[in-house]
C-alpha cells in the first residue's frame, strides 16, 4: 500500500484580498493560470518536507510498526510473513526427552484478507498437524473471520503404563480473531479459536481470551488460555485448559524473536498438578 502525504495551508484574508484585486485588475487568464501553477509546484515542494502519513493505518513493509499492538490484524497487501522455531517438552517426567518444529506463513491477499498456513509437530513426530485457510477483516483492526482446515494425529501417553495411542482426523478450525487496544500498551484478544467442526465426531468448543502488553516497542508480552470442550460436553473430565504466555523481541520492522512457555492443561486433573505438562518452544518471524 503507498505511503500517501498530505499538507493543508491555510491562507490569510490578506492573501484572499489581493488575490482578488489581482484578478480584478489583471485581464490576463493565462498569466493568472501561470501563478497557480507555480503556487502548486510551491506546495508540492513543501509536502516533501512533511512527515511521512498512513493513510488509514495501513503499512506497507517499509512502515510496518515494530509495536506489536500497533499492527493490523490482517497482513497488508503483498506482505509475506514467516515463522520457524523449535519446540522441547519440559514436562515434569519427560523432559528434553522429546522435541517438534514450528512452521506457519501469513500472507496479505488484500489488506483486509490473509491466507494462512502450517505445518507443526510435538513428541518427536508423533503429534503433529497441518493447516490451511484464510482470515478476513469484518471490522478492519477490530474483528476478523478465521476459518483452516486442519488434519492432525494427536498421540498420548499414559504416565502410569507408557502405552501410547494416536487419533488421526480432519477439522475445520472456525474463530473471531478480537483485539480491543485499551491503551498503546495494553489490549485485550480473544477468539482466536471459537470451535472446531470435526469429520469424525462432535463439534468441540475451543473458546480463547488473553492480554497483550507492549511495556516497551520492541517488547510484547501475551498471556493468554484455551478451554478445550470436546463434543460440547461440559462434563469436568471432558474439556481441558492450555495456557501460553509468549514473550517477543521485534529487533527491526522486518524480524521478530520469541519464546512461548505452554502449560498443556492448567485445570487440575487427578494425579498431577498444573504445571505438570509444559512445552517450550523458540522461533524467529520474518516478513517481506
Amino acid at each position: 500500500m503507498p505511503v500517501l502525504h498530505s499538507s493543508a495551508y491555510a491562507k490569510g484574508d490578506d492573501d484572499d484580498d489581493s488575490e482578488d484585486s489581482d484578478s480584478e485588475d489583471s485581464g490576463d487568464g493565462d498569466e493568472q493560470g501561470g501563478d497557480d501553477e507555480d503556487g502548486d509546484g510551491e506546495d508540492e515542494e513543501a509536502d516533501k518536507n512533511q512527515p511521512a502519513v498512513t493513510a488509514g493505518g495501513l503499512y506497507n513493509i517499509n512502515t510496518y510498526p515494530v509495536r506489536e499492538l500497533q499492527r493490523p490484524l490482517t497482513m497488508t497487501q503483498g506482505i509475506l510473513q514467516l515463522r520457524a522455531g523449535v519446540g522441547v517438552d519440559v514436562s515434569a517426567q519427560t523432559a528434553f526427552e522429546s522435541y517438534g518444529h514450528i512452521f506457519d506463513f501469513r500472507y496479505g491477499m488484500k489488506d483486509n484478507f490473509t491466507l494462512l498456513g502450517a505445518f507443526n509437530s510435538a513428541y518427536n513426530f508423533k503429534s503433529y498437524e497441518f493447516s490451511a485457510g484464510m482470515e478476513a477483516s469484518l471490522a478492519y483492526d477490530l474483528i476478523d473471520f478465521r476459518a483452516a482446515f486442519r488434519l492432525s494425529r494427536d498421540t498420548t501417553t499414559d504416565a502410569m503404563t507408557g502405552t501410547s495411542s494416536s487419533k488421526t482426523g480432519g477439522h475445520v478450525d472456525i474463530g473471531f480473531p478480537f483485539r480491543y487496544v485499551a491503551k498503546p500498551e495494553v489490549a485485550i484478544v480473544a477468539l482466536d479459536t471459537l470451535m472446531s467442526i470435526d469429520f469424525d465426531s462432535k463439534p468441540d468448543l475451543n473458546p480463547s481470551l488473553g492480554i497483550s502488553t507492549n511495556p516497551i516497542p520492541p517488547v510484547s508480552i501475551v498471556i493468554f488460555a484455551q478451554m478445550r470442550i470436546v463434543d460440547f460436553n461440559t462434563d469436568a473430565a471432558s474439556f481441558t485448559v492450555p495456557a501460553t504466555a509468549r514473550v517477543q523481541f521485534s529487533p527491526t520492522q522486518r524480524l521478530d524473536l520469541g519464546a512461548e512457555f505452554k502449560f498443556l492443561n492448567v485445570k487440575p486433573v487427578e494425579g498431577k498438578k498444573f504445571y505438570d505438562d509444559r512445552f517450550l518452544s523458540f522461533y524467529g518471524q520474518a516478513r517481506f
